[in-house]
């Protein structure tokens, strides 16, 4: 990996979790967490459209 600072090498920080850093210029950042949502968009999604159903006026 590659520091954005100054183009270095960058590795794991040992003293962090989900922290990189560089061995050039020590520059640090953090590694961005996973956007996954397992299972809970499934029993989400059919509640809100239940919702959704239930508010909405009938024709």
């Amino acid at each position: 990996m590659q520091c954005p600072e100054c183009g270095g090498d960058a590795l794991p920080d040992p003293e962090g979790p989900r922290v990189i850093r560089c061995m050039s210029c020590w520059h640090a950042w953090a590694v961005p967490q996973p956007a996954s949502c397992p299972g809970l968009m499934r029993r989400f999604l059919p509640a809100l459209r239940a919702a959704a159903r239930a508010v909405r006026p009938s024709r």
